[in-house]
């Protein structure tokens, strides 16, 4: 009867769990959006998405030297990525370079094609990846 009980109390608490997953889920990419949405008009354009990421690669560059190396992208651009940006090929990205990926992130973000990132188009991977760029 215990063990009955104990699988009933499970199954009532799962759903609750996965609930509760979704609305934090949502509340992240609510709180993303808020901090990229100075027009507050509830969506992430690219002039957004490009004065978000200027901001943070400022932060990630201490040295101002101008560029990203792989240490100062810590883990939000893999090695893969980083060469397919780096045209130059120096090793490093430069505002420019960090731009098109950011820009080229966007585009995976918004299957819908209209120019902007709502909250739903940001809690997908593609919007995760986007979002490691410019917070």
């Amino acid at each position: 009867m215990k063990l009955k009980l104990l699988g009933l109390a499970a199954l009532l608490l799962v759903p609750g769990l996965a609930a509760s997953a979704q609305f934090d889920k949502a509340m992240a990419a609510s709180a993303s959006l808020t901090a990229l949405d100075p027009d507050n008009d509830g969506t992430v354009d690219v002039p957004e998405a490009k004065a978000a990421a200027a901001k943070l690669f400022t932060k990630l560059d201490p040295d101002n030297d101008g560029t990203l190396d792989a240490k100062e992208l810590s883990g939000r651009v893999d090695e893969a990525g980083l060469k397919a940006a780096d045209p130059d090929n120096d090793g490093t990205l430069d505002q420019k370079e960090y731009e098109a990926i950011v820009e080229a992130r966007f585009k995976a973000a918004d299957p819908d094609n209209d120019g902007t990132l709502d909250d739903k188009e940001l809690t997908t991977d593609a919007g995760k990846a986007f979002l490691l760029l410019v917070e």
